[in-house]
């Protein structure tokens, strides 16, 4: 009788350490391995997704600043999808979002990004008009400090008239946020800079004049020259969804070696 409790007792223990981890504790590493594994396009929220298919959390168009419509998630689950979100247009005929502040895993980092939105207005031969754009944070890099990378879309409005915008693309700037703006309208690509730079080469405004591109990046006319012969004005959209005026209120940026 002894015998047979004895076996039993070794028999319990090693159902026991069946069910744990073995000696090499190879559970547990494929259990981080499992959370570190981050899959975009499975539905599931995972390390620093915003959002994950259908996944949206309690993320909704209204939340966002729309009237209505149907949020969806970017496919690289870095930020919403705002192209069904539907409001009333506000001035220049755009639906305007709110502009909302991201959190993204720079190098490992929790890095807080604001949405980069601006209205600006367009004029080039003989033709005026206004652009809104949503520059979304959806992506990070390190250089000297921690830099956004953004997913844009844009309009321009033409006689009343909003249409969608080829290639926007809005660029953060380096580490002086020297920021910059690229699209394609009737086949011509365009680019919204700065004419004028203070101390250490950084600008002090936002950005005031086009270049025109030919299709390779070169530049067939420079209107950012310290002549800015192609003016422009851009302003940001405030989280609460307000800007400031589009009058042309230029001033060179103190420091500026061509400062007059």
């Amino acid at each position: 009788m002894k015998k047979l409790m004895i076996w039993l007792l070794f028999g319990s223990l090693a159902v026991v350490l069946g069910c744990d981890d073995d000696s090499n504790n190879t559970n547990n590493v494929n259990n981080v391995n499992n959370v570190n594994n981050v899959t975009c396009g499975n539905g599931l929220f995972e390390g620093s997704e915003v959002c994950d298919g259908a996944a949206l959390g309690d993320a909704t168009c209204v939340s966002l600043g729309y009237a209505g419509g149907t949020l969806a998630c970017l496919a690289g689950c870095g930020g919403y999808d705002t192209a069904a979100c539907t409001g009333e247009p506000g001035p220049y005929g755009f639906e305007y979002r709110l502009p909302q502040t991201r959190q993204l895993s720079c190098d490992g980092t929790p890095t807080d990004f604001a949405d980069a939105d601006f209205v600006c207005t367009y004029a080039y031969g003989g033709v005026n008009g206004y652009i809104y754009f949503q520059a979304t944070p959806t992506e990070c890099e390190v250089t000297f400090a921690h830099l956004p990378i953004y997913t844009t879309r844009a309009w321009i409005s033409l006689d009343d008239v909003v249409t969608d915008l080829a290639s926007p693309e809005y660029d953060f700037g380096g580490n002086h946020h020297n920021d910059s703006f690229g699209f394609t309208h009737d086949g011509t690509p365009y680019f919204y800079y700065h004419s004028s730079f203070g101390y250490g080469w950084r600008a002090c405004a936002p950005m005031d004049c086009i270049q025109v591109l030919d299709g390779q990046g070169g530049i067939l006319e420079d209107g950012c020259t310290t002549e800015r012969t192609l003016p422009i004005v851009c302003t940001p959209i405030l989280e609460d969804g307000t800007f400031g005026s589009l009058e042309d209120t230029f001033e060179k940026c103190p420091g500026d070696p061509n400062l007059k």
